[in-house]
């Protein structure tokens, strides 16, 4: 059985990865590990359902350990620990499959329901990050939008960027640690490498990309660093600053999964949590023999919103301000609003890659072209209809692909009305564009929003007709003023993943037909 501490040698051994274009480094002391015995994940469809039996360590492309982060030097008493301890990988024909083990030790020093024990431990509505590098021949993202601000955060001076001449990125995909809270979106980059809320701004629910998160922990070891800083009050540090360098140090670790360590209480791993998620090569542009062929790169990152506290495979920058003040605490560190830069290697999947031989994505074939949404409508008109909805629902409805454009107001939207259509009870939404939109979405929700309370993002299809759980593969049609269901047998209609109408069935690609009141992704 190949354990971590005997990967963790591998890899001292191994060095860092071979030069290449970008001349990145990787962090190898203790248990950091980029790409461990060269492990870049291995093919098998994986359920995303928050559980890790679809996953082994045969899959880990990258590694931490426990406590190396800032806040176990400054702000321990803090929740939300953002502790990232080993990154997967995993494929299959249509999908990637990411995994990271996050993990909170505080159970062994701390009371139940101190500070990095609120709510059992668990990260709350704070954004996590998966960074993907693809198409390394491409200008690769700063992490930054154009007006110089960092996606997701609020001013200039904070957040999480990258350095493009050390290291590539392509792909940012943004979530809550919270499944279900906010809009996750993957962004891209511009021709400047900036990013922006519109072209470069894809939903997660547009692009078939899914995420859950579950209790407990994977590995089969759970090697801690013991070591932490001592302070007389939250601006004055008693130990010396070099004790950070402690993380650097096997030797100063100990693996308390299952054992008993002097000082420290026993660990109980339903304070860890375990991520995954599935990301359809659609919508990356490439194919499964393309990912085996050349490989991706991948590193998976934990923020306080406005930036970052641990990042897999570690970058420097994660702890380069520890024992600063953070502007809003100063019993907390400064990591958590500093400017980070990114400099290190990412882990590979599928492939070690040779960076100094880039060879680019093929060209991507000619889109469909995208027609008005809707079957047989007025061009302007757009009409939305819920069945067995809230007692009062209310449609939330906004253009994904134009900077978020609002359709029917401010969250939560705007009441539905109550209709009647071939005898049967729907609410229904109606309003007018002067032009079709690029990525419409809309969520129903009963006038608040969380659990219980509203509808995940639905791709907005015209006339669709839905229930809470999304599109029925039914529409309205209106005729004379008359709203009837249309979709008889012998009837077939065509959506892209966006919703959007097809003129007709593509001669290649995945789309959607509906056809008597069902819906069927179709794959040429």
């Amino acid at each position: 059985m190949i354990t971590l501490r005997s990967m963790m040698l591998a890899c001292v051994a191994a060095g860092t990865l071979a030069a290449n274009a970008y001349d990145a480094k990787t962090e190898s002391r203790a248990f950091f590990a980029t790409n461990p015995d060269n492990s870049v994940g291995k093919p098998a469809t994986i359920t995303i359902d928050g559980k890790f039996n679809d996953w082994d360590e045969s899959m880990i492309i990258a590694r931490n350990g426990a406590n190396n982060i800032s806040t176990a030097y400054k702000g321990s008493h803090e929740n939300n620990v953002l502790d990232i301890y080993a990154v997967y990988a995993a494929w299959d024909d249509t999908n990637l499959y990411i995994a990271w083990q996050m993990c909170n030790t505080g159970d062994v020093w701390a009371r139940p329901g101190d500070g990095p024990l609120t709510d059992y431990g668990k990260p709350g509505n704070i954004p996590l990050i998966v960074a993907l590098s693809v198409d390394p021949s491409t200008k690769g993202m700063t992490g930054r939008l154009a007006d110089g601000g960092c996606i997701w955060v609020d001013g200039k001076s904070s957040g999480t960027t990258f350095d493009p001449e050390s290291v590539h990125v392509d792909h940012m995909l943004f979530m809550s640690a919270q499944p279900g809270d906010g809009v996750p979106a993957i962004f891209t980059g511009d021709a400047s490498g900036a990013s922006n809320y519109g072209a470069n701004c894809h939903l997660f629910s547009a692009s078939g990309v899914t995420y859950k998160r579950g209790d407990g922990f994977l590995p089969s070891e759970l090697w801690r660093c013991r070591s932490t800083a001592d302070w007389s009050s939250p601006t004055d540090l008693i130990s010396d600053p070099s004790v950070i360098n402690d993380i650097y140090d096997a030797d100063k670790y100990d693996n308390i999964l299952g054992n008993t360590v002097a000082g420290l209480q026993p660990h109980d791993t339903a304070y860890d949590t375990f991520y995954e998620i599935q990301i359809p090569f659609k919508a990356l542009g490439i194919t499964r023999e393309w990912l085996e062929a050349n490989g991706i790169g991948c590193r998976v990152i934990g923020t306080r919103g406005e930036s970052a506290l641990d990042c897999c495979p570690f970058d420097p920058s994660m702890i380069d301000n520890t024992f600063e003040e953070y502007g809003a605490d100063a019993s907390t560190t400064h990591e958590k609003d500093d400017l980070d830069v990114i400099t290190y290697a990412m882990a590979d999947i599928a492939k070690i890659r040779d960076l100094s031989n880039i060879e680019p994505l093929p060209t991507p074939d000619e889109p469909d072209p995208v027609p008005t949404p809707g079957p047989d409508e007025p061009a302007g008109e757009y009409n939305v209809y819920l069945k067995d909805g809230y007692p009062t629902s209310y449609a939330y409805l906004w253009d994904a692909g134009n900077g978020n454009l609002t359709f029917a107001g401010a969250w939560p939207g705007s009441v539905m009305s109550q209709v009647s259509v071939n005898g049967v009870a729907y609410q229904k939404y109606s309003f007018n564009l002067e032009s079709a939109p690029i990525t419409p979405m809309v969520i129903f929700n009963n006038g608040s929003g969380g659990t219980g309370n509203q509808t995940n993002d639905f791709a907005f299809v015209n006339n669709g007709i839905y229930t809470l759980s999304g599109f029925t593969g039914e529409y309205v049609q209106i005729t004379s003023g008359v709203d009837e269901i249309s979709a008889a047998e012998g009837e077939a209609e065509y959506f892209d993943l966006f919703g959007r109408r097809l003129p007709a069935a593509p001669e290649k690609g995945i789309f959607i037909k509906v056809q008597a009141g069902k819906a069927l992704k179709i794959a040429r």
